[in-house]
């Protein structure tokens, strides 16, 4: 687990967006770039937008030993000698998708995709696709933060007369997508059962879900309903293409098709006068985003 940290100055009544991009699975012959393009342009063109990387940004499948391997699922646009480093043409390959935004990304949480690799192959392509990243919206100017697999990330929202933290939990996630129609809303909730973050957002599942509850607690000796915020960060990845085989299908598909798209949150930094004093506050709400 790591944790990362960003100042943001706003201004009263702005709104900050930060968006949810995960479960890429470039190089599988049913990664949908047309979605992904369209997610990219959407980030690019907000002026007030930060982005978060959800892990399985690649396939990262090899044929050496690894039993989900299916020649059949590999996307046409690589050829046999690519092979030779598949994983590291994947990420060069989702890269040159993401980099018109590479300024704008916070951090990257690592997929089971990327940490299988890894641990098979002892050969570290969440640093080899991280050290991409020439510039980042992470402490002014840097790489983005290598979060892990789980990690935190604090938003701190500054402007002349206050500022207010937030802390985002963020978890790849686990799990299959289930039998029944609520498992993956009941997941997300189970992930982040001991966390006491104001936004939690985990991917792995393929589902576009967002939801908030609130806790009761005492801040100044009065009660107080402090919203929490849980989502799941959808994916591009198609399901039930004809002709185009997907593993997906036979060990998730029970969950019914992937939803294509990511995860909105917009913060609202708000400023009010109560009995002459001012008072400080944000208002969060997390948008689904089907593309």
């Amino acid at each position: 687990m790591e944790i990362g940290k960003k100042t943001i100055k706003v201004k009263n009544s702005e709104t900050t967006n930060f968006y949810f991009i995960g479960d890429i699975h470039e190089g599988n012959c049913n990664c949908n770039h047309k979605a992904l393009a369209e997610a990219v342009d959407i980030v690019k063109s907000d002026p007030n937008g930060y982005w978060f990387g959800m892990g399985d940004y690649i396939e990262a499948i090899i044929h050496a030993g690894d039993p989900r391997f299916d020649p059949k699922a590999i996307s046409q646009e690589y050829a046999i000698k690519d092979l030779k480093d598949l994983p590291m043409k994947q990420a060069e390959r989702v890269f040159n998708y993401l980099r018109p935004i590479q300024d704008k990304c916070l951090a990257l949480i690592v997929g089971n995709h990327e940490e299988q690799y890894i641990k098979r192959h002892s050969s570290n392509i969440y640093d080899r696709f991280a050290n991409m990243f020439e510039t980042s919206a992470h402490e002014e100017g840097k790489p983005p933060k290598k979060l892990g697999y789980i990690g935190f990330y604090e938003i701190v929202l500054q402007n002349r007369e206050s500022k207010i933290n937030i802390g985002f939990a963020l978890n790849h996630g686990v799990g299959g997508n289930g039998y029944l129609e609520g498992y993956p809303i009941s997941n997300v909730y189970k992930v982040f059962k001991y966390y006491c973050a104001d936004i939690n957002v985990m991917g792995h599942v393929h589902k576009l879900i967002e939801d908030v509850k609130h806790t009761v607690t005492i801040r100044n000796g009065k009660i107080r309903r402090v919203p929490k915020i849980v989502g799941v960060s959808g994916c591009f990845l198609n399901t039930f293409i004809e002709g185009n085989p997907n593993y997906y299908e036979l060990k998730g598909g029970i969950g019914g098709e992937s939803d294509i798209g990511m995860l909105k949150c917009g913060i609202k930094y708000i400023r009010k006068v109560k009995d002459g004093k001012e008072l400080y506050s944000w208002d969060g709400k997390m948008e689904k985003i089907y593309l």
